[in-house]
């Protein structure tokens, strides 16, 4: 069994009155893709959020390989929902910015710049603005910007939640065929339960607020695998209808 690079212990976060989850018992392994399903307002951005140090727990902790999160580390990377893009930054000056905030040679950074936008598929867009661009292309940008800094941890908050469908699907893929070429430790937040299975090894199911765990569901679906083949696999429709139930549940107790 893979060793865990992400344990989360006793968890707890309020904000005023609101709890939002309470005593979470969490663990990610080595280069696992970790889906997260839960009902609105039960704390999934905000547990992402702790685990790369961007928000304090008022009880419990976080830890990557052994070290307790207390700020953003940089073998961790965060990918947002809504790209997270600087305006006034075309793509190659975007996707370069993290790699240049590590202090890496130019020579470097031009290197990573030029083969992690060629990978998410924005080669000949490099001197393009975020306006130029579509939702989908944005977004491969942002994915591009997360991945050049080389992490061992990828987070991603939604990342597609914004998009069309059809261009949600293509970016799923390339998710998948980026995952299958360079495995790395993901934790991915979705509303999706057909996107949590095509992603995800395990999904977790959380509990409406103060959340905790409702179940962790492996997904037996064998890699390398695309949307297509996840969704015509005989293990699709069982797990997604477990999780809708599980889902379901939680939505009646809210």
């Amino acid at each position: 069994m893979s060793a865990d690079r992400i344990i989360v212990e006793g968890a707890t976060k309020r904000y005023a009155e609101v709890t939002v989850f309470d005593r979470l018992e969490l663990a990610v392994r080595e280069r696992e893709t970790l889906c997260i399903l839960g009902p609105s307002g039960c704390g999934k951005t905000t547990l992402l959020r702790a685990m790369h140090g961007l928000v304090p727990l008022d009880a419990g902790a976080v830890s990557i390989d052994g070290t307790t999160v207390t700020d953003p580390r940089r073998n961790v990377a965060m990918v947002f929902q809504h790209f997270g893009l600087f305006p006034w930054k075309r793509v190659a000056e975007n996707v370069a910015y993290g790699v240049e905030l590590a202090g890496l040679p130019r020579a470097t950074v031009d290197e990573r710049v030029a083969r992690y936008i060629e990978l998410v598929g924005l080669k000949g867009f490099e001197k393009h603005y975020p306006h130029q661009l579509s939702g989908g292309m944005q977004q491969r940008a942002g994915l591009a910007r997360a991945l050049a800094t080389e992490p061992d941890i990828l987070l991603m908050d939604e990342p597609f939640g914004s998009l069309d469908a059809q261009t949600r699907e293509i970016l799923q893929d390339e998710l998948l065929r980026i995952y299958q070429r360079d495995p790395r430790t993901m934790v991915f937040i979705t509303h999706s339960i057909e996107e949590a299975i095509a992603l995800g090894d395990r999904i977790l199911v959380m509990t409406s607020r103060p959340a905790r765990v409702r179940e962790l569901i492996a997904v037996d679906i064998p890699r390398p695998r695309t949307v297509q083949s996840v969704v015509a696999h005989p293990r699709f429709v069982e797990l997604r209808d477990h999780c809708w139930r599980l889902l379901r549940e939680q939505l009646v107790i809210a």
